[in-house]
């Protein structure tokens, strides 16, 4: 290593070794990146035979520098045969490695063809050295000289296993350095195992090339590498040039065909026009909705031309003029919108843009099915979705203009307002369906019989009717009208029967305002209904003082409510089997300051109708339970629910609420229920009484026996106990039906394990029918009528009275006496 080492600093001129580095590896940089080339982009073998001259001259330049920076002691020449040989040496191994690591891209692959590059080197150097003339002779150190062949090979080996690789800046130099490293190592160590011995016997030989010569030749090869290179950079930059225009390109390719595609998948037809009057764009959907020529696509057709072509074609359907306007050029700087129909029945929403240019964008929209819709929804507005007649609204504004013209005009018009009688019971029995169809029906009879367009529903079962004419017109209308309903009507396959009430308000006798007629036939119709329904009646001045009279009650049972000046009365219940006192039914009372007691028949009534009984409900509730709790004996006390109550989601909370406030056992309360209640909701009924039963409150079904779907509703829901109503008590001993179905609720009552209570009791003989029929509990004015809860304090301070019958003698004996 020592002679290697003296070789390098001692026999060679270091900045000519440095240049001789610096030329290596621009050379190899060039020839790796031509070849890249070669492999990336396919050229020929041109290119090919570029890259292998590339490095085989560099690593001769490299040689040849090297050699020129060496001083031996004597005077060198080259003979140029030789010279030239070891040029072609290094060109052809280069070509023959590249070859090799290109046929089959691998690490394994680019070591071996880096082993043909070195032994090329060793080719090179060594021809380049017999070449060599100079006064003596060289002598050689085998083993450096084998070492420099192995060596060169190694770093070559790596160098291009390298190159193989991923490609890319840093790979591309890491093979350069370490192929500069191999030529370097290798020429250094086989310059280092020649000596040259000089001979001063020989006569000077022909030198040959002088070195001027040589460095000429290795400046030319210089010239020529980094002509390869300016041309590789040149190359890299037109591909990146050419690699952006062919990506623009393609981008603006498919924006092209994207754009096509979007212009003709449009649901709106197009068309651009420039200043010039010629058509830029148009679309398919623009022809198919003007019905214009395909050549419109691609000849970009003069616009004026497309106007003579709609103009042409019109002129043989329209002669209006005006009809052209769809297609004309609006006003200058403004966005137009406007909509136009077409022969074809289709309507289009026309809007223009204008340009800057002076052009302009005409879009055209096919509006047909949407002004089909809002029509339908206008429609629709002032119709019945379920009936197609006329609404509320529609039959307000003809109401108005029949109105109007009566007093433009004069004569006279009345106004009819219809209400089903025993709608409400096929809706809760053949279900919601079947009561849509029946109206559907009904709807259809009163426009036959009243004429189109007289007839309007305004909601539920309440229809209303606009006639011409005074009193008597009207009066022929109601009596046609009401005799629709002379015959049943098929509904789901079942035969179903309901009547018609009405009530008739006349113009200009009863008013001249749709509101007051309104409100009169209302009255009217209110009025038929409470004398017997299937009627009609015509509004009376009366009638108005009732409804005033129906307000003032209303204002003053509001009023009592809050002065809390209601009150409950009592009614017994005794045992049927001892006659002993069980409890009481707490009923409502009103006493008005002035008009004295009120009937519950005239208040709850009024009370159901305004929804203020689900108030008075609860008072009653919450009043009976704080005075059933004081009683010293365990009595129970019973409160009826009205089914307005029933509508409160929260109705159980509300009732155990109240039985906590006041402190009674649940098990003392009885809620009494009718059975509309359960029918008109079933299933959310019987959920909130099960819940009320879960509590331990008795639930018992009042007035049973009166409804016609009792025993289904029995099978809904477990009651405690039945009330069979006073109508079938009170026919006790007159009639034998009454008799038969009082012993038929009684074994119904004993076979489901309920309780029964005889409501109306009035006499002996009742009692004694009853209790000889074992009717577990009586009620009635016998035992003693509803009064205040102190008439009876020694019955409910005292133990309850077991005293056989007479059960008179049992109200006695438990100071229900004085209450009889």
């Amino acid at each position: 290593m020592y002679r290697a080492f003296a070789c390098l600093t001692e026999e060679h001129t270091a900045w000519v070794v440095a240049l001789a580095a610096c030329i290596c590896w621009i050379s190899c940089a060039v020839a790796l990146k031509l070849e890249q080339r070669v492999q990336a982009h396919r050229h020929g073998p041109i290119w090919l035979l570029a890259s292998g001259f590339s490095i085989g001259a560099g690593i001769w330049s490299t040689h040849f520098i090297g050699m020129l920076g060496y001083d031996p002691g004597v005077v060198l020449g080259y003979e140029p045969r030789t010279t030239l040989l070891s040029l072609l040496v290094a060109i052809a191994a280069a070509t023959a490695a590249f070859l090799l690591a290109r046929a089959t891209p691998s690490r394994w692959a680019g070591a071996g063809a880096g082993l043909v590059l070195g032994i090329g080197i060793a080719g090179m150097h060594f021809l380049g050295i017999a070449g060599v003339r100079l006064p003596g002779h060289f002598t050689w150190d085998p083993a450096l000289a084998v070492t420099a062949i192995a060596a060169g090979c190694l770093l070559s080996a790596v160098g291009m296993a390298i190159h193989v690789g991923p490609s890319g800046p840093r790979a591309r130099f890491a093979a350069a350095t370490v192929l500069t490293l191999a030529i370097a190592v290798l020429h250094f160590l086989a310059m280092a195992a020649a000596r040259v011995v000089p001979d001063p016997a020989l006569a000077i030989p022909q030198l040959g090339l002088a070195r001027g010569v040589l460095a000429g030749g290795i400046a030319a090869m210089m010239a020529v590498i980094l002509a390869f290179a300016a041309l590789t950079l040149m190359l890299d930059h037109l591909r990146r040039i050419n690699v952006a225009l062919a990506r623009q390109s393609h981008m603006l390719r498919e924006k092209t065909l994207l754009l096509d595609a979007t212009l003709d998948s449009m649901d709106q037809g197009l068309i651009m026009v420039d200043a010039g009057g010629a058509v830029r764009v148009c679309n398919e959907r623009a022809l198919a909705l003007l019905d214009l020529p395909r050549a419109m696509m691609q000849a970009q057709p003069s616009y004026r031309a497309v106007l003579r072509h709609e103009a042409s074609r019109r002129e043989r359907r329209l002669t209006d003029r005006s009809s052209r306007a769809w297609i004309e050029r609006g006003e200058a700087g403004q966005t137009q919108v406007h909509e136009r129909a077409r022969p074809n029945g289709l309507v289009l929403e026309i809007r223009t843009v204008p340009l800057a240019d002076g052009g302009f964008v005409r879009t055209f929209t096919d509006i047909t099915e949407r002004k089909a819709a809002e029509a339908e929804v206008a429609r629709l507005a002032r119709h019945d979705v379920l009936t197609g007649l006329p609404n509320r609204a529609l039959f307000h504004e003809t109401l108005a203009r029949s109105l109007a013209d009566i007093a433009l005009r004069g004569g006279a018009c009345a106004v009819l307002y219809l209400d089903l009688d025993g709608f409400k019971s096929v809706n809760d029995s053949l279900g919601h369906q079947a009561g849509d169809e029946l109206l559907r029906r009904v709807a259809a009879g009163l426009r036959r019989a009243a004429g189109d367009g007289a007839v309007a529903r305004l909601g539920g079962d309440e229809f209303a009717v606009l006639s011409d004419g005074g009193a008597a017109e009207a009066a022929a209308l109601a009596e046609r009208l009401i005799a629709l309903f002379d015959s049943p009507f098929s509904v789901a396959g079942h035969r179903v029967g309901v009547g018609l009430s009405i009530g008739i308000a006349l113009a200009p006798e009863h008013g001249m305002d749709a509101e007051p007629l309104y409100r009169r036939a209302d009255l009217a119709l209110y009025r038929a209904k409470a004398e017997g329904r299937g009627t009609y009646r015509i509004f009376t001045p009366a009638m108005d003082e009732e409804a005033e009279e129906r307000r003032m009650l209303e204002r003053d049972l509001r009023q009592a409510l809050d002065d809390d000046t209601l009150s409950l009365h009592y009614q017994p219940q005794v045992d049927g089997y001892t006659g002993a006192l069980v409890g009481f039914e707490a009923l409502l009372r009103w006493t008005h300051p002035v008009r004295g007691s009120v009937a519950p028949s005239v208040f709850v009534p009024l009370a159901e109708e305004t929804g203020l009984i689900v108030v008075l409900g609860d008072w009653v509730l919450r009043e009976a339970c704080r005075e059933a709790a004081q009683w010293a004996q365990p009595l129970k006390v019973a409160v009826n629910l009205s089914p307005r109550q029933f509508q409160k989601p929260d109705l159980p909370e509300s009732v155990l609420a109240i039985l906590a406030e006041t402190g009674l056992s649940p098990d003392r309360l009885e809620l009494e229920v009718t059975e509309s209640i359960i029918i008109n909701d079933m299933a959310r009924a019987v959920g909130i009484l099960r819940r009320l039963k879960g509590y331990g409150i008795r639930i018992s079904m009042d007035d049973f026996g009166t409804g016609y779907a009792s025993l289904a509703t029995l099978q809904a829901f477990p009651f405690d106990k039945l009330k069979i109503d006073r109508s079938f008590v009170a026919q006790l001993g007159t009639g034998p039906q009454a008799a038969v179905i009082v012993r038929a609720v009684l074994s119904l009552g004993r076979s489901l394990g309920m309780g029964v209570v005889a409501e109306g009791v009035e006499t002996h003989a009742q009692m004694k029918f009853l209790t000889e029929e074992a009717c577990g509990e009586m009620q009635g004015y016998l035992f003693g009528k509803p009064r205040p809860i102190a008439d009876y304090a020694a019955a409910v301070g005292a133990p309850a009275v077991a005293v056989g019958a007479p059960a008179v003698a049992v109200a006695a004996g438990s100071g229900l006496a004085a209450a009889g």
